[in-house]
This record gives C-alpha cells, structure tokens and sequence, in this order.
C-alpha cells in the first residue's frame, strides 16, 4: 500500500515538472486607445519546454460565442479566410494543415510565433464592404509584398448577432514566417515591435484614403 501510493506520488511530481517545464504562448496587446479603431497583438513563445502550438489560439476567433446553444465545433464568425502568396504549396490553403506545419517547423530558438491586426468599423454601412477593403488591405500589405510574402488568417466578428452593442471588427492573425514554394522560409522580424506596428498603422491609413478614392472614382464614372 505504501509503495503505490509513493509510486503514485512519483508519477504526479513527474506531471508537475512536465507541465511547468512547457513553454508559455504570451501576449502584449496595443488596444484601440492610441491608434484610433487599431488594435495590435504579439504573441511569442516564453520558456524552453514543448510548445502547444498557435492553433487553438488563432482558431478562436473562428468561434466568438452568438448564443447559448452554438455548436462546439461551428464556426461562428461572420466571415473568415485564408489568404496566401501566389507560390505557396496548394496543401496550405488548409488553415489547420498550415497552423501545424507552422507549429511543426519553428526552430525551438525562434520565440517570435504571430501578430494579431484588429480593425474596427464603427462607420460601416454593412458588412461586405468592411469585409473587401480589409482582405484587399491584407492582400496588399502582407500577402503580396515582396519583402513579406505572409499568410493571413482573416476573421470578421459582428457582435451584433450576438445582440451586443459593440462595433463591426476584423482580426488579421499574421504567423512570423514568409510562406513560398518550399513551405515556412525566413522569419519576419520587422513586424513583431513597435516599429512594426506603427508602420502598419500608417500602411492601414494610406490605404483607406486609397479606397475611398477608388470607390468614389467607381461611383462617379
């Protein structure tokens, strides 16, 4: 009786290390009171035991809770997508195929895993066209510019279905790697900072003024 209560012991402090060993997905957010209707997330890897992985954390916003009887494995948000680089391997347009091989192929001394881009809407009039300028945003900024070339995981929240009062939003969950023909290639170290940030503010305000000026050149020809 003894010794299997001291082997039981054993296997529990056994666990206790094990779980305190595990590495930490931590997070800094900016939220929306210095860039007006811009929030920015960076998440990173804290500790050197086996990682979780970024999947469950990103596919969360697939699920922003409607009501009390949402389906556990529904996809909840109004809209999401997966944006890629024209050369990206065709099995990535798989957004969990993408997170694990993202998850799977991080060196253990790489701590950088995403960011997370919010944008608010408060002015929208409906929601595809909060929708299309941001996906051409993301497009724009991220996908296809040369010096990125990263995937973006898209998702429009709209918490009035849900019968709140808060605003029409966009999350663009951004992994740190570019993504080309041979799968995850060079880290992005540019965007996980302030700089970073700061930089994508102004890129999300040029662009808006751009759009403004396309649809109006749309509306007046």
């Amino acid at each position: 009786m003894v010794a299997t209560k001291l082997k039981s012991t054993k296997k529990a402090s056994a666990r206790n290390r094990a779980a305190a060993a595990q590495a930490t997905l931590k997070a800094f957010h900016h939220g929306i009171a210095e860039f007006e209707n811009f929030g920015f997330s960076r998440f990173w890897w804290d500790g050197d035991g086996p990682r979780e992985g970024i999947a469950s954390r990103v596919l969360k916003k697939f699920q922003p809770k409607i009501g009390d009887h949402d389906e556990p494995d529904a996809v909840t948000a109004a809209r999401t997508d997966l944006l890629l680089p024209p050369d990206a391997q065709s099995d990535y347009m798989d957004v969990h195929h993408l997170l694990e091989r993202f998850d799977a192929m991080l060196p253990a001394h790489e701590t950088h895993a995403f960011v997370q881009v919010t944008l608010h809407f408060p002015e929208a009039i409906n929601m595809h066209s909060a929708w299309e300028e941001v996906r051409a945003f993301a497009m724009k900024h991220f996908v296809l510019s040369e010096k990125r070339r990263l995937a973006v995981i898209l998702t429009l929240h709209a918490p009035c279905f849900a019968g709140s009062g808060s605003v029409l939003h966009a999350h663009l969950a951004i992994p740190l790697r570019r993504l080309g023909s041979l799968g995850w290639g060079e880290m992005e170290r540019h965007l996980p900072n302030d700089r970073g940030r700061e930089e994508t503010f102004a890129a999300w305000t040029a662009f808006r003024t751009e759009w403004a000026k396309v649809l109006g050149d749309k509306e007046s020809a």
